[in-house]
């Protein structure tokens, strides 16, 4: 991997994290509190986060799609590609608990952290990430095994395929996150408006074509 690829991934992850952190706060507050997306209670502090979302995104979409270019050119196993995409994303699951605990519970990240302790322990930060390694790996899988070269609106369809399929994964990883509930009470309280597939299929596409643009563009730049 070239160090061009690897600094535009970097670049990347930065620019992706400024321009949808509002966007995925007021989703994911949407979503897991019932509230209707022009409720004015939800649109406050919609940098809230943000740090964390560019350490995440530095790992995750840094390294995704840097890897992704490289490896996917050179291997015929999407699967393993998958599965290491799925890793560095489940690597930052203690920063990304942290950001959604702080949402859910309108708590700085200093307090989310001490109150995750208090409850839970140390062991407390490994929470939802199972669920995170899950999901991503089945939306890799999907993603890099369907995916075809320079046809975006082919692709945007695949990820929106990728959305739906692991939604209610990603339900439980954002329930999870944001309070700890168990499988039984998410299943118990589930609403299908919670899965807020209209809203995450627009937002994933979005951010997915516009950080492929970013990355595709960066490498023309910086080669």
């Amino acid at each position: 991997m070239t160090s061009y690829e690897v600094t535009s991934g970097f670049i990347t992850g930065i620019i992706s994290s400024i321009m949808f952190n509002p966007i995925d706060k007021l989703i994911f507050t949407s979503c897991l509190s019932n509230q209707s997306l022009f409720d004015r209670n939800i649109w406050c502090n919609l940098y809230k986060g943000t740090f964390n979302t560019i350490i995440t995104r530095i790992i995750t979409s840094g390294l995704y799609f840097s890897y992704i270019d490289h490896y996917s050119n050179i291997t015929e196993n999407k699967f393993d590609v998958a599965l290491y995409t799925a890793f560095m994303c489940n690597i930052t699951s203690p920063i990304q608990l942290i950001k959604f605990h702080s949402w859910h519970n309108n708590l700085s990240s200093m307090q989310s952290i001490m109150s995750i302790y208090k409850f839970n322990g140390i062991l407390g930060f490994t929470r939802g990430a199972f669920a995170l390694g899950l999901r991503d790996f089945i939306f890799n899988s999907i993603y890099l095994n369907f995916k075809e070269k320079d046809k975006h609106l082919y692709n945007l369809s695949i990820i929106s395929i990728g959305i739906i399929v692991t939604s209610p994964i990603n339900l439980i990883k954002n329930k999870k996150y944001a309070t700890n509930e168990s499988i039984k009470q998410i299943i118990k309280s589930f609403k299908f408006s919670q899965l807020g597939l209209g809203l995450s299929i627009g937002r994933n596409c979005l951010s997915f074509y516009a950080s492929q643009l970013i990355y595709d563009n960066c490498k023309k730049i910086l080669k």
